[in-house]
């Protein structure tokens, strides 16, 4: 009777229930099959650069009722963009194919101390992601290196704008949020003046994360991207909102900039 069966599943007659992977887990294990370059700055462009053309999504965060991890490598913002580039670094760093492990990775880097508690405990401000990032060792904030200069700008845009976050719900959340802001205000912001990014540009290399820094009262920052050469200038490699994906800047970054009223200057991150 076994060797019936065997003989029926080996021509066909008789199929197995394969396997079921998501489309991002499919998506996970093809990026993963990306080589790593010789230093992370290579790495990270390598990744970087393979999301080219995908599409610009706003929100895909806010897509449950409750707080719950969402991988999205289909779908991008700015800020997952970076964020899913450097969980898909860190995991192929540790010599990992497990979609388990890259999404272990990123609940460390999108909430605080690596745990979801409600939509308070994801770490909104990227000033804050960057920190705890920091603190873990993946990256390094060298915005002050070279030729930052600290601000005495402070964050509170969420608490004073909550109608603006539906997720802000209760006064839990809303109390957990400027719990938050406090403690980042405690450590003063810094960034780089974009009228002298170009005066630094020479110092920025592939592969930083770069964070533009924004005129709006109470907050940190308005868009992130990744720096990448381009005929030996420095360009933005970003999921773009207004081209609606993911693409390398035309102009250098220090000439991008000039036309972006909002942005003030720039945050540098270097991966490590």
């Amino acid at each position: 009777m076994k060797n019936q069966i065997f003989s029926a599943i080996l021509f066909g007659i008789i199929s197995l229930p394969l396997f079921s992977q998501t489309k991002d887990e499919t998506i996970f294990l093809e990026k993963n099959k990306i080589e790593l370059g010789t230093t992370p700055s290579e790495s990270i462009i390598k990744i970087a650069k393979s999301f080219l053309e995908t599409p610009y999504v706003a929100s895909t965060l806010e897509i449950n009722e409750t707080e719950q991890l969402v991988c999205n490598l289909s779908e991008l913002d700015c800020f997952t963009f970076d964020e899913n580039v450097l969980a898909l670094y860190l995991t192929k760093k540790k010599n990992s194919n497990s979609y388990a492990d890259f999404q272990e990775i990123l609940t460390q880097l999108r909430y605080r101390n690596n745990k979801i508690d409600g939509y308070g405990s994801r770490l909104h401000y990227f000033t804050e992601w960057v920190r705890q990032a920091e603190k873990k060792g993946y990256i390094k904030d060298i915005t002050l290196e070279i030729g930052g200069e600290i601000t005495s700008k402070e964050v509170h845009f969420m608490s004073v704008n909550q109608k603006m976050y539906p997720k802000i719900t209760d006064e839990k959340t809303l109390e957990t949020i400027i719990k938050n802001e406090k403690k980042i205000n405690k450590k003063p912001l810094s960034q780089i003046e974009k009228s002298k990014v170009a005066s630094v540009e020479s110092k920025i290399k592939e592969g930083d994360f770069i964070a533009m820094t924004s005129t709006l009262e109470g907050m940190d920052c308005n868009h992130v991207g990744i720096a990448i050469l381009v005929n030996n200038r420095i360009h933005l490699l970003h999921a773009s909102s207004s081209l609606k994906k993911v693409v390398i800047s035309e102009k250098p970054l220090a000439e991008y900039l000039e036309g972006i009223k909002k942005d003030v200057g720039i945050m540098v991150l270097r991966v490590l």
